[in-house]
């Protein structure tokens, strides 16, 4: 490999669809538009939503990340009237958080960077990472501990003590952005064609 070469961004989707009546075959449409960017697909039925990985995608269409975003949510509105809120980043917790933090009609995206994840991450309330719920981030308050930075801070050692030793090393990771996609060979993205959905399982390296 040619020591110069650097790996390229990564990009990871999390995006919501916001329409004005919920059906499983306008579900089933709406993935397919996004398959249609990216055959690396990931449904979240729960909440009308989907992961999808961009990184191949970038290369395929030749666009930046906020131009491939903005060209999915041209589709999606004008195949199907459905406006989205998205948001990209180079992990999954990362995409997801900016994908909450952004509003209908819009797109938030965070740049495979270390700088550019710092600072968006820093400020955010302990709560607001993936993981983090209600309880845990109470407790966190507890020692001082309030902010996604607080969190990059504190030794590992010390989380342990506060929240055992897996969920401390998930909530440090995912603090100082080094969550990949937590995949495995036991997760799946889902490749869409149509209103059927078929897993294909999926590696992705971290």
């Amino acid at each position: 490999m040619n020591p110069t070469s650097r790996p390229r961004p990564r990009a990871i989707l999390r995006i919501h669809f916001h329409p004005a009546e919920r059906t499983d075959e306008l579900y089933g449409q709406l993935l397919t538009v996004v398959d249609g960017i990216s055959s690396r697909v990931e449904p979240q039925p729960a909440d009308w939503s989907a992961y999808a990985d961009l990184t191949g995608a970038l290369t395929y269409w030749g666009r930046d990340v906020e131009g491939l975003v903005a060209v999915l949510r041209l589709r999606l509105l004008a195949l199907h009237g459905v406006q989205c809120s998205a948001g990209a980043g180079p992990t999954r917790s990362i995409a997801a958080m900016a994908a909450d933090a952004t509003p209908p009609g819009a797109a938030t995206v965070v740049r495979d960077d270390p700088y550019e994840v710092a600072a968006f991450l820093r400020a955010k309330p302990a709560s607001a990472l993936p993981g983090i719920g209600p309880k845990t981030a109470r407790t966190l308050a507890r020692y001082g501990i309030n902010t996604v930075g607080d969190i990059a801070d504190t030794r590992l050692a010390t989380l342990q003590r506060i929240l055992g030793a897996a969920a401390a090393r998930q909530a440090h990771d995912r603090a100082r952005g080094l969550h990949r996609l937590g995949c495995s060979t036991r997760d799946a993205y889902t490749h869409v064609r149509g209103a059927r959905l078929s897993v294909t399982p999926t590696t992705v390296a971290p």
